[in-house]
């Protein structure tokens, strides 16, 4: 009895560290805002089962606006964030320890959306009242946009808002532009009879890459396993989303209970796949980053915007996480 009850014993002991050795690994993701369809990748991620695959128990959480979220992430409170890169850039510059390990959404979208159809050129918005979020990307990006064609912030009546506040401002008429992504807000007001004009940054002397990951840098050293896990099925999350796009809504829509139009969501994802890379990465693995998009958005934000302590691109990006 002793040798059988020894022997349960063995097989119990070994069960419970053959568990312990196999338990996923918890990490909690920051997000940039609160739910919108470019998350949709990592919502995919979590719902298909993809970050079980890789022994994942990843924590989605909404976010209020890019900048805050480097702030969480360089406080490792959240080690790892889905941030816009320009804002990044400006955190990295300002010391935060941070670093991005995957550029998803490459070309940026924000511009400058207006409901007046005169305004055609950036001198077109001296007087105008423009929204903007101080602590989302379009905040840290638009005195960049204004000092690299010859205006100032005190050229525009500026209205400091929250995110979520922006489109019922200009759909409204209490504001004549509102500073953020094209993508999201010039089908939403053309849906609604307004005339549209769009002044995308990009176009108007101001580089910026768009959307992604960003891990705090001890984190980073100390886990680079679970990055390049999360990345490997992140990335099975995106390249689903883009082949399964009506699907890839329609979770979107049961998981963040968002009410607008599966078709709107749909364009969002057709964005998506349109800004996948730029011309530095064009044949690169998705989230490949180029050293040469970084140094030329540093630039602009150091020479135009409101960046101070610009180091060597190395210092802001690695690829060393990404599948290959």
């Amino acid at each position: 009895m002793t040798s059988y009850k020894q022997a349960c014993g063995a097989l119990l002991a070994l069960s419970l560290m053959s568990s312990t050795a196999f338990a996923a690994d918890s990490v909690r993701l920051r997000l940039d805002w609160s739910w919108w369809a470019g998350q949709t990748p990592m919502i995919l991620a979590e719902e298909k089962g993809f970050y079980d695959e890789v022994d994942l128990d990843v924590d989605i959480v909404q976010g209020q606006g890019s900048k805050t979220t480097t702030m969480v992430v360089g406080e490792n409170a959240d080690p790892i964030g889905h941030a816009n890169l320009s804002t990044v850039a400006q955190s990295i510059s300002a010391g935060v320890p941070i670093t991005a390990v995957a550029g998803w959404w490459q070309q940026g979208p924000i511009s400058l959306i207006c409901t007046d159809p005169n305004i055609k050129t950036p001198a077109d918005v001296k007087g105008k009242r423009i929204g903007s979020t101080p602590t989302g990307s379009d905040g840290q990006i638009l005195p960049a946009f204004l000092m690299a064609n010859g205006l100032e912030l005190t050229d525009i009546s500026l209205v400091n808002m929250p995110g979520d506040a922006k489109f019922a401002g200009i759909a409204s008429g209490q504001l004549d532009c509102i500073s953020g992504d094209d993508y999201f807000y010039g089908p939403q007001l053309k849906a609604q009879g307004k005339e549209v004009s769009i002044l995308k940054y990009a176009d108007w002397g101001v580089t910026n890459l768009g959307f992604g990951i960003v891990v705090n840098s001890d984190y980073l050293s100390q886990n680079p396993e679970i990055v390049k896990r999360f990345l490997a099925a992140t990335r099975k999350g995106l390249e689903y989303t883009l082949a399964n796009k009506d699907e890839a809504v329609e979770i979107f829509l049961k998981v963040s209970g968002n009410t607008q139009p599966a078709e709107f969501h749909r364009g969002v994802l057709d964005a998506y796949e349109a800004s996948l890379h730029t011309k530095g990465t064009e044949g690169k693995p998705i989230g490949w980053m180029a050293a040469s998009d970084w140094e030329s958005m540093n630039e602009t934000l150091a020479q135009f915007g409101s960046m101070t302590g610009k180091k060597e691109a190395a210092a802001y990006f690695s690829n060393d996480q990404l599948p290959q």
